[in-house]
């Protein structure tokens, strides 16, 4: 039993680095990117101005190293679009909730999320 739980552990590990190796980019960066965005939809929310710019900030920086990376592997202008567009979002985003326009901020947030949710669904190997 202890042999066939280490053969799962194995491969759990291989088939991980496998994914990373596959999509070039860091694991920690995507999720850093999913928790950001999820703070950021609760913030904007929440009508937390600090906390929503701050969030929105750290995004357009983490897409900039997305499109960074998309540019340098070639073949992939839809996922460079997707983090340029994911980028300006963000951008607007700060802009909306330093206006106070959290509705239309709102809508960012969703349109924001709608634009991961596309790239995954063509370069996100499961």
């Amino acid at each position: 039993m202890r042999k066939l739980l280490w053969l799962v552990g194995v491969v759990a590990i291989f088939s991980t680095a496998l994914h990373a190796e596959e999509t070039g980019l860091d694991t920690d960066l995507m999720q850093s990117i999913e928790d950001t965005n999820k703070s950021l939809s609760s913030n904007i929310a929440l009508q937390r101005v600090d906390a929503s710019i701050s969030d929105a900030n750290d995004l357009d920086k983490m897409f900039e190293v997305v499109e960074a990376h998309f540019v340098k592997k070639g073949n992939a202008a839809d996922a460079v679009d997707l983090s340029k567009k994911s980028r300006q979002l963000s951008q607007d985003i700060i802009k909306l909730v330093n206006e106070k326009n959290f509705d239309t901020a709102t809508s960012s947030a969703t349109e924001l999320s709608r634009a991961c949710k596309s790239c995954h669904t063509f370069y996100k190997k499961e």
